[in-house]
């Protein structure tokens, strides 16, 4: 039941309880205390009463009317307060029931009230404790205590419960951010008051709302950005298609023509027939060159026929033949393993964890950006590249002795998917991309990818 309620009734509930335990205790004690006062304000008015009668004895002997002494006795003993003086065999007078305290209430405090009984020569005298006064005012101690305490408790409770409400105010506001926050309103933010812990929670869900909307801010640029990439790649390969392949097959088509044309002339010569087969040839032969370059820029064929390091050996040895004024060495421990081994083969071992085909994928990718930017911009006539695989990761670094980097560099997202669109797709798989000046001259482009076992995905 108390996890149904909220925060201010169970506060609000506690408090009630403490109050009404308190004043109980209160109560419990001045009621424990009472008997031990109302016995001992009992026994002295009984002791004074008996010192009394025995003082008057011996003048009762000598006295002409020991009567009218025994009256006058009785009538000073009568003015003692908690105390009753009677002669054996007559009726006490009787006494007011003015403010009287309930019954239940003197038997608790005085159970036993015994009467002490002194013999005389005109009969015995009863002394009998009498406290009903005391009791009485006991009562109303008690009485008044509990409504004023009553009173108090419930001006503290409606004060402490209003202070608790005004305090946890902030609570629902809290809430509600929250709420809003999971229907995706990022942009909302709560107010920072009340007790410094609540300011906190506020400051920490405003921060949380801020990188939240941040996030949403990148996701849309990022989704603009692939859109743009798309269209990009999609001029491309259009242009890359009628720039060359459409060259290519409009001289196939107008070689086949020609030949068709001089095939079927009278007087066809064999050898001008061969030349013009061969000259076709040599189109159609140019024409799978542009085909090849296309679909390895779309994706690369060497890395799922040969692996990751074989595909690597062959990138490089394209830059070498292209720029043979710069040494390019590769350092490829960590890329041993077949694609398509692993992918026929998944409990097949190696020395090194086979590389799944995404991360291989985006290893090519960086390395290929990589040497683009270095042998391009840099101006360095020496790069290394290293690939290998360490604490479950897979390491990628392409350095160079070029100028290095100045401090208003800024990536380039020329060629490829860019420096900026790797770092997006290293983020995606879980890794860090970094690019920065090597301590030995030159840029340092570092990535490292998380690996995984392939056999456990699947």
């Amino acid at each position: 039941m108390l996890r149904t309620l909220s925060l201010r009734l169970r506060l609000s509930l506690l408090l009630g309880v403490v109050l009404a335990l308190g004043l109980a205790l209160g109560v419990g004690l001045l009621v424990l205390h009472a008997g031990a006062r109302v016995r001992a304000e009992a026994d002295g008015a009984t002791r004074l009463a008996r010192d009394l009668v025995e003082a008057t004895l011996p003048r009762l002997e000598t006295a002409p009317d020991p009567q009218a002494e025994i009256t006058r006795l009785l009538a000073d003993a009568r003015r003692l307060r908690h105390v009753r003086v009677t002669l054996a065999g007559e009726e006490a007078p009787a006494q007011k029931d003015v403010n009287r305290a309930p019954q239940w209430f003197a038997r608790l405090v005085l159970p036993n009230a015994a009467a002490t009984r002194i013999k005389t020569g005109r009969g015995a005298i009863l002394i009998a404790p009498n406290p009903a006064d005391e009791i009485a005012e006991i009562w109303q101690e008690i009485v008044w205590l509990t409504i004023g305490g009553a009173g108090i408790s419930v001006a503290a409770f409606g004060l402490v419960s209003l202070a608790v409400s005004r305090t946890l105010r902030p609570v629902a506001t809290l809430a509600d951010g929250l709420q809003r926050l999971e229907r995706g309103e990022h942009s909302v933010r709560v107010p920072a008051d009340g007790s410094p812990e609540f300011i906190i929670i506020a400051e920490r869900i405003n921060a949380l709302a801020a990188t939240l909307q941040q996030l949403d801010e990148e996701n849309r640029r990022l989704v603009r950005r692939m859109i743009h990439v798309q269209d990009e790649e999609r001029k491309d390969i259009a242009r890359d298609l009628h720039d060359e392949i459409g060259p290519f097959l409009f001289t196939v088509r107008a070689g086949v023509g020609a030949l068709a044309r001089r095939v079927t002339a009278p007087g066809a010569e064999p050898a001008r027939l061969a030349e013009d087969c061969a000259r076709i040839d040599a189109q159609i032969a140019a024409l799978q060159q542009v085909n090849r370059r296309i679909l390895g820029r779309l994706r690369p064929a060497a890395l799922e026929e040969m692996g990751l390091a074989d595909a690597l050996q062959a990138l490089a040895q394209g830059w070498r033949e292209a720029n043979p004024s710069v040494a390019i060495t590769l350092s490829l421990d960590g890329a041993s393993g077949d694609l398509r081994a692993s992918r026929e083969k998944p409990d097949s071992t190696f020395s090194q964890r086979a590389l799944e085909e995404e991360t291989a994928l985006t290893a090519y990718r960086i390395v290929q950006e990589g040497l683009a930017n270095a042998l391009r911009h840099s101006g360095a006539d020496r790069v290394e590249v290293i690939v290998e695989q360490a604490r479950g990761a897979l390491r990628i670094v392409v350095r160079d002795n070029g100028a290095g980097l100045d401090a208003t560099h800024r990536p380039s997202s020329s060629g490829g998917l860019g420096l900026r669109g790797m770092s997006e797709r290293v983020g995606a798989l879980g890794g860090a991309l970094t690019l920065s000046n090597d301590a030995q001259g030159g840029a340092r482009l570092t990535a490292t990818l998380p690996l995984h076992d392939a056999s456990t995905d699947r």
